[in-house]
């Protein structure tokens, strides 16, 4: 069945007033737009502070969540597929940053066991992005009542209120030490593409915390291995523990 569609002119000649000729349909809109819609107020340029929370190129890392909300970790893009990957391999770095395990960290319990969400099958990586999650089961949001009337020393309360006009009372957010979760999980993933493709390990430890020093005649960094970074910390603790 055949059928006509009738068209009109989007702008109609019903006015008799100086505008009635750009609103012809054989009008210019290019003109009308130009001489009756530019904005009378003058353009301001938008300055838009935010906290940036990705960062790599090739492989791309964004960290996320909070101290004291439901949780934290991260999302790793670029890692190539069919490396051997499992929760395993990233849950022994984060027992090794876990909080509450001597007197020179926080006290605060948490077991920060990491799940994959996506990213990895039957044990490999897909090459797609790579969600681990790791839940906050000791946060304590009412401690910090207080600090919603003071900003705390040594922290980024202040800093992070007069940059941003916002700020995270519970734990201090994104200032939080439990940001770096999700650094350490994609570390453990980075060491583990380094490791395939270029033979490559990596070894950290730390030398020295206030007046608690590691002597430096325990380190050979030419024969170095992980064990001995674990053993001769954890000797060089015990020892001043003793001592108090």
């Amino acid at each position: 069945m055949a059928s006509s569609i009738s068209t009109k002119p989007f702008f109609t000649p019903s006015r008799t007033d100086s505008l009635s000729s750009f609103l012809s349909p054989n009008s210019n809109l290019r003109s009308l737009s130009s001489v009756y819609l530019r904005p009378r107020f003058p353009k301001k340029q938008l300055h838009i502070r935010a906290a940036g929370s990705t960062y790599g190129n090739h492989f791309r890392v964004t960290t996320y969540g909070e101290s004291h909300g439901g949780g934290v970790g991260c999302v790793i893009d670029g890692c190539p597929p069919r490396i051997p990957l499992s929760e395993a391999d990233m849950q022994e770095d984060l027992d090794r940053r876990r909080p509450g395990q001597s007197r020179i960290t926080t006290p605060r319990k948490e077991t920060d066991t990491c799940k994959i969400f996506s990213g990895v099958s039957e044990g490999v990586t897909t090459g797609t992005p790579i969600h681990v999650f790791v839940p906050n089961t000791d946060q304590r949001g009412n401690d910090y009542s207080e600090m919603s009337l003071a900003y705390r020393p040594s922290h980024a309360d202040a800093t992070y209120d007069m940059k941003y006009g916002v700020r995270s009372v519970q734990g201090g957010g994104r200032s939080s030490a439990r940001e770096t979760i999700g650094r350490v999980a994609s570390g453990a993933v980075a060491k583990k593409i380094l490791k395939n493709f270029a033979g490559t390990e990596i070894l950290a430890y730390v030398s020295q915390v206030h007046k608690i020093i590691l002597p430096e005649d325990l380190i050979d960094h030419e024969t170095l291995t992980l064990d001995q970074i674990e053993s001769i910390l954890f000797d060089v603790q015990t020892l001043n523990m003793q001592r108090r």
